[in-house]
Formats: structure tokens, sequence, C-alpha cells
């Protein structure tokens, strides 16, 4: 897999005084490509392969890094990254993760994708942007269409006896457009994803990003009120991933989570459950194992409305007395691990979107909102306020369309009040690897006229 040998620097890290070694091994391939007005207007390749080192002197960590893989270039790295280590602070949670593991089968490598020729890519996003102008004449812009695929390999192998390694890839294809009616404009977009170029549904995603926009052209406030707030997939997910933020083991070790010292308790509707799962095939952070080693596995976290657990990787979970979730999560070689969540997701329901809408008498269906994964909401207090756009629904039909308003709640209160959930469970990869199905709240704070 790697054209270095890694059980000898392993060896050679020891020799040096290390007493525990890892080394962290990536090489991956990015292929982008931009289309404009029917012509390719970029199109890129990269590739890259790097090293990452962790050592361990007593209870001190050290780490260096490197993309030189010359004898004297990796010598260097692990006699620097032994050197950080005597310099570092001593902390007895710092280890390795122990034991032996059992690793599940994945299916996330498609060769297919491999063989797809930059031809069909190309085709691929003209589709799209040809069926995006086609399909309405309010369409009067397609600002960008872009194509992306990777291949990622990662190899870990560690002084304990650990050295395993998997081989991943995926694509994706987005469409960013914009729509007029008079002095009216709004804009939609779609994204897609899979390990083959079949599964983008380039004509498919190109309606459903001009439907986005069409449906909200005219849009005007609301009365400030209290109501119900219908959410789509795409908000939705955007609220996972704040939630994911606050339920991570260090937020709560270090004071900075609603949720600290809350286990066991009712944080939510007893409908909610709200799962992490490393090993998700159609999710985009699947893996046979975390950045660590440590296993993927699937995590409850809130279960039937109780806090059940939150994420951990194997430093935090050291803390709490406890096995890690397998949630040991770096940027890349270039990094350690910290804890992270992976494919985090609200469990879907059994009502329709359509059904769930026919069910309100009165509210809002929100598309879209601004600023919530950028600080629109405390994770501490659980309190947000953030703007929105979207419809609004009158009995059970939707009304028109409705802008600049602003919707506020606090977290725990809007995981207590989900009263319905749909069956549309859905990804976002604008944001990471984060889902949510529809569902409704009883209801927020709703800042307009």
């Amino acid at each position: 897999m790697e054209d270095i040998n890694l059980t000898s620097l392993l060896a050679q890290a020891k020799d040096k005084g290390a007493d525990e070694v890892e080394l962290y091994y990536q090489r991956s391939k990015n292929n982008d490509l931009e289309i404009y007005q029917g012509e390719v207007d970029s199109l890129e390749s990269a590739n890259a392969k790097g090293l990452g080192v962790r050592t361990f002197v007593g209870d001190k960590m050290g780490f260096a890094y490197t993309a030189n893989f010359t004898a004297d270039a990796l010598e260097e790295t692990i006699t620097e990254a032994i050197a950080n280590a005597k310099l570092a602070t001593a902390d007895q949670y710092r280890k390795l993760p122990e034991g032996s593991f059992d690793y599940p089968e994945l299916n996330i490598y498609n060769v297919k994708l491999e063989e797809s020729s930059i031809e069909d890519k190309i085709d691929l996003a003209l589709q799209m942007e040809e069926a995006a102008l086609e399909y309405d004449d309010r369409i009067k812009t397609v600002m960008s269409v872009n194509y992306g695929d990777y291949n990622s390999e990662v190899r870990i192998v560690n002084s304990k006896g650990l050295d395993e390694s998997y081989r991943s890839n995926g694509c994706y294809a987005y469409l960013y457009v914009l729509a007029k009616e008079g002095a009216r404009q709004q804009t939609g977009r779609a994204l897609s994803y899979g390990k083959s170029l079949d599964e983008l549904k380039p004509i498919k995603k190109a309606k459903q990003a001009v439907e986005n926009a069409i449906k909200l052209l005219g849009g005007q406030p609301v009365k400030s009120q209290e109501a119900p707030v219908v959410f789509t997939p795409q908000v939705g997910s955007m609220f996972m991933y704040v939630l994911a933020q606050a339920l991570t083991a260090e937020a709560v070790q270090k004071g900075r989570s609603l949720f600290a010292g809350r286990l066991e308790e009712s944080v939510a509707a007893k409908r909610v459950n709200i799962i992490d799962d490393g090993t998700l095939e159609e999710g985009l952070a699947t893996a046979p194992f975390d950045d660590e080693g440590v296993p993927c596995s699937a995590t409850e976290l809130i279960k039937d409305g109780v806090l059940t657990n939150y994420l951990y990787d194997t430093y935090t979970a050291n803390k709490d007395k406890v096995n890690s979730t397998g949630n040991g999560t770096r940027g890349g070689y270039r990094g350690v691990p910290g804890v992270a969540a992976s494919n985090f997701y609200l469990a879907p329901g059994n009502k329709k979107p359509e059904e769930i809408i026919s069910n309100v008498d009165n509210g809002f269906y929100v598309h879209k909102v601004s600023g919530l994964v950028t600080g629109g909401a405390n994770p501490i207090s659980g309190e947000f306020s953030v703007g929105a756009t979207g419809q609004w629904i009158k009995d059970g039909e939707i009304e028109k369309a409705v802008s600049e308003i602003t919707i506020a709640g606090n977290l725990i209160g809007f995981l207590e009040d989900i009263e319905e959930l749909g069956t549309d469970l859905t990804f976002n990869p604008m944001i990471g690897s984060f889902a949510s199905p529809t569902f409704k709240v009883k209801k927020l704070a709703i800042s307009g006229n």
C-alpha cells in the first residue's frame, strides 16, 4: 500500500527512545472540475501523501509529520516527534488504544469509479447545467456547477501490535442556480454524492436545485408569533451538526456542553433517537476504524429521548474510564486525533413529509437558515437564534413564500418539542456527514413584522 517501510520506522523510533509509537500513513487523490456556460472552467487533480508520527515517552506525547519520504527526512521526523514528547506536559490519559479489535467489513470502495473517464465526468456536469436552464425559464443563471471525486488510503501501525489499512472513494455533484421573476430573485442548490457516477442523478438534482429556488421567490416576512415549525432534512442536519459538537466527551469534560452531567436524563421527546454510526455504508464518514485504529461502531447518544452516551476517542475515554466509541478523528496526517462525530443523524420516523405538512394548521416550513453552524447556537446554554427562509403552511397546505424572519429557541426545548418525524432521512454533504429526516417541532418563537 505504501512506498515506505512502516515496520522498520516503528523499530527505528523505539531504538531512538520512544516507549510507544504510532505511524499514520495517508495517500489521497482528488479530482475537481467546474463548468460555466457550457464550458469547462477549471479542471484540477491533486495527489498527496504523508506520514504523521506520534511518540510517547512516559506520560508525554510528541508529534511530527512529513510529506518527504527520503530516509533522512523520515529519520528527522521521528527525532522531532521524540524531542517534542520530551518537552510536552505529562498527561496520564494520553495513550495509544489498548486491546485486540475486530473490524467490520464495509463496502466503501468502488473500482468502477476509478475506471470512469474524465469525459464522462465532464458530460455529467454539463448535463446538470443544461437541465437546470431548460427546466424553467425563471432560471437566468447557473452560478456554479461542480463535480469532484476522491480516492483515499489509510494505514495505521503502532507499537501495540496494530497494523490495519483501508481504502475508500466517492464522488459528488453540486449545482447552484439563481431564479428571477421581475425584481424578485432567489437562489437554490442541490448536491448529490455516491460511489459511482450513476448514483449522482444529474438531471434529478438539477430539477431539485431549480425547485428549491423557485418555491421561495417573492418571500415576505410574517408577523412575530409562536408557531409550529417543520424542518427540511437540509436544515435539520444543520441542527444535528450543532448537537454533535455538544455531545462530544471533550466538550462535556471541559464544561462546554449543555449535556454535561445529564447522562440517563430525559433531554428530548420519547420519539427522538440520535445516533452516530461510523459503519453506515451510505454515510460520508464511513470506515472500519477511526483515526486511532479503534473499530467504528453505532453509538446511541439519545435513545427514546434519554441521553445515554457521549462520543469518545481514546483520550477522553481514558479520562472517564470507559471505552472509546471509535470517534478518534484527525484532519489528515498533519494532525493528532481528537474526538468528533462520524455519520451523525436523527433517526427517521414513519410519516411522509407531505403528511407532516398536512397536519399543520398554521406554521412555518423552513428551507434555509443562516448562521446556525457558525455561531448561531450557544453550545453551553443551548440558546439559538438564526435567520430563516421558507414557506408558510395554512390549513395543511403551502400558502406562500416567507423570508427575512428569525426563529429562536433552546436546543433542549427544541428536542423535547419534536412531535413528528419523517421517513426521508437525508445526509447533507455541504456540512459533513450529518443527516435528518423532515420533522416538526411543536412551537418556536418567530420574529418578523
